[in-house]
């Protein structure tokens, strides 16, 4: 992480800053300055992270912070919500920022699916992350759904296990990431994946959830196909 600390390190902590304070007490703000950035706590940072660019500061010293908030996040230390509200702060403003930034964003996001991908389950399960990847960031899946695809690790699978039980097939979605995600995931793929861990499954039960997710794939798969044929015809 040392590359994403000197990309922002141009960022100094304001000496003042604006807080509401309905929404924000001065214990908090004191937890985020008493001690250097690379070691501050998610528990310190949490404040921050839920209030940042509405309730709590503004661009500078969100891009102060946003070093260690990344390194948080790949560690898995803050929840689905703080997540999706930092990366929709990332999202809305990364555009005007200078390329190394967002080229140091882009590898910690990378760095980021590879650790979601390698353990299960994460505090910001595999559709929070696509949804950041695509969604808030819009960024093209394609290069993160192929390293789902040759990741072979248990996890991987078993998140994938994961997605089969929580994603609906079919529900009308205009964004693009999510048009590319719905053609990906009725695909062959999925199946690949589930599949390649079923046979070297860690434990009954594990080998059943892919088994079972197996099947809600099949099942997909074949209802994609017939809505293929009847538009065909």
């Amino acid at each position: 992480m040392d590359s994403l600390y000197a990309a922002f390190s141009r960022h100094p902590l304001p000496a003042t800053i604006d807080v509401c304070d309905h929404c924000v007490t001065p214990e908090e703000v004191q937890a985020t300055r008493a001690a250097p950035l690379r070691v501050l706590t998610a528990s310190a940072l949490a404040p921050y992270a839920g209030n940042a660019m509405s309730t709590w500061g503004d661009e500078e010293e969100f891009r102060y912070f946003l070093p260690r908030l990344l390194e948080l996040l790949v560690l898995d230390e803050f929840d689905d919500w703080l997540a999706d509200h930092l990366m929709v702060q990332v999202g809305v403003r990364w555009d005007d920022w200078p390329q190394r930034e967002r080229d140091t964003i882009l590898d910690v996001v990378g760095v980021w699916w590879e650790a979601t991908l390698n353990h299960y389950p994460r505090e910001v399960d595999v559709m929070g992350m696509i949804e950041i990847i695509g969604g808030n960031l819009g960024l093209d899946l394609a290069p993160y759904l192929a390293a789902w695809e040759s990741n072979t690790t248990e996890a991987a699978a078993r998140h994938m296990a994961w997605l089969m039980h929580h994603y609906t097939v079919g529900v009308a979605h205009n964004a693009g990431w999510y048009t590319a995600l719905a053609g990906w995931i009725t695909g062959p793929a999925p199946a690949a994946i589930l599949e390649r861990a079923f046979f070297s499954a860690g434990s009954p039960e594990v080998a059943q959830a892919l088994s079972d997710a197996l099947e809600t794939h099949r099942v997909w798969s074949a209802v994609s196909a017939g809505r293929s044929g009847a538009v065909g015809g």
